[in-house]
């Protein structure tokens, strides 16, 4: 069974069949071979070490390991529907600046004033969860160092 989470499109998890010779079978087709038991995968070619029995049991124990895989990844990833919808306030500023840029400029800078205070509480909000400022960085496009000089001053210490 493949196992995908919509907010995290690059990632599909599976039971891989070990074959005999230790390697992972990729296709359905290693089920008419014999195999000596599973291993999670992932489309992004991450495998955990653990290996499973080749029963149904050990294949549910396969797909769970995955889960650990995309924890992380998951808790960074925005909620796809609000991707869309910025994606949609973005577009739509495009047409505003386009027809009236004084309208656009004046959203533009409400926009920012509320965004400086956001990206301040979630970047706190992360640190006081636990994530580092690779983390952080990692999540916002820029270096630990550069996450750590922005933000550092907003954040309780640690």
């Amino acid at each position: 069974m493949t196992m995908k989470l919509s907010d995290i499109p690059d990632h599909e998890g599976f039971a891989a069949p070990v074959l005999p010779d230790g390697e992972l079978a990729r296709s359905s087709s290693a089920f008419t071979r014999a195999f000596i038991g599973y291993q999670a995968a992932c489309s992004c070619g991450w495998a955990d070490r653990r290996r499973f029995p080749p029963t149904p049991e050990g294949a549910k124990e396969a797909e769970g390991r995955w889960y650990t895989h995309v924890a992380p990844l998951l808790a960074a990833a925005p909620p796809s529907w609000l991707v869309v919808k910025s994606n949609l306030l973005c577009e739509q500023i495009v047409n505003l600046a386009a027809d009236r840029p004084l309208a656009a400029l004046t959203l533009l800078a409400q926009v920012e004033s509320w965004q400086r205070t956001l990206l301040d509480q979630a970047v706190a909000g992360a640190k006081a969860a636990g994530a580092s400022w690779a983390d952080v960085g990692e999540a916002m496009g820029i270096t630990k160092q550069a996450a750590h000089e922005r933000f550092r001053t907003h954040v309780g210490p640690q």
